[in-house]
């Protein structure tokens, strides 16, 4: 009987527990089929997570805050009360055919924040996952180089996040530092490299390869436990 009841306790809590992690954001977030070498980050986050709790992958390849409205209502629509909502741009904001200025940057993930928490659900600003940070060609020695925008639009969202006291990942910091760290040879193996790009042979340093989407992702898992932030309860 005892054994019963702690089972049905146990049953009970994990029900109570589950929940989502909702994914807002550009390609390096994106849903990747398993046959593409491409990798996302995010989903890369499911093989870690606790039983009862899932993903909710929303985030699409190209996507800036500005062309992310459109869609955010259906969004909206997915996201529960006790989730969590990862938000994370830059990358493509920072292009000069689709570019978003900071003001415009800031108030517009401002506003889906606010959404997702008048939803009792609860949003983290994340800045721009590193390019590679080494070209193909080169030397293994040269030094690791941040792409300026990422840093820049990283800075944007961080004092968004200061500024309304909203959970923030630093995951340009973070995957940076690793970048740095383990060097040109190793840091190229988390991204696609060779690819083609419009019909013509291109080497990309900006999308991660499903080693580099399991990284990254380890390191956003590594950084919230030690934040002590609590979408850290859903994961193992």
């Amino acid at each position: 009987m005892k054994t019963l009841i702690t089972t049905c306790f146990i049953a009970v809590s994990l029900a109570i527990s589950a929940a989502n992690i909702v994914l807002i954001g550009d390609s390096t977030l994106a849903p990747r089929d398993a046959k593409t070498k491409l990798g996302s980050w995010g989903d890369a986050l499911k093989p870690s997570l606790a039983p009862g709790n899932g993903i909710i992958n929303r985030s699409v390849g190209g996507r800036t805050v500005r062309t992310t409205k459109p869609s955010w209502a259906k969004s909206l629509e997915m996201i529960s009360k006790g989730d969590f909502v990862i938000i994370q741009f830059g990358i493509n904001d920072a292009n000069k055919k689709k570019l978003v200025e900071e003001a415009e940057f800031k108030k517009t993930i401002a506003e889906f924040a606010d959404d997702v928490i008048a939803k009792g659900a609860t949003p983290i600003i994340c800045s721009p996952v590193s390019n590679a940070g080494y070209g193909k060609a080169g030397k293994a020695d040269d030094p690791f180089k941040l792409t300026a925008s990422r840093r820049t639009y990283g800075d944007y969202a961080k004092a968004l996040a200061a500024e309304k006291k909203l959970a923030y990942v630093d995951m340009t910091a973070l995957t940076a530092a690793e970048l740095a760290k383990i060097g040109k040879d190793k840091a190229l193996a988390l991204y696609t490299g060779e690819t083609m790009r419009k019909g013509k042979p291109a080497f990309d340093t900006t999308h991660p390869s499903k080693a580099g989407a399991k990284r990254f992702a380890e390191l956003f898992i590594a950084d919230v436990k030690a934040q002590k932030l609590p979408v850290a309860e859903l994961f193992k």
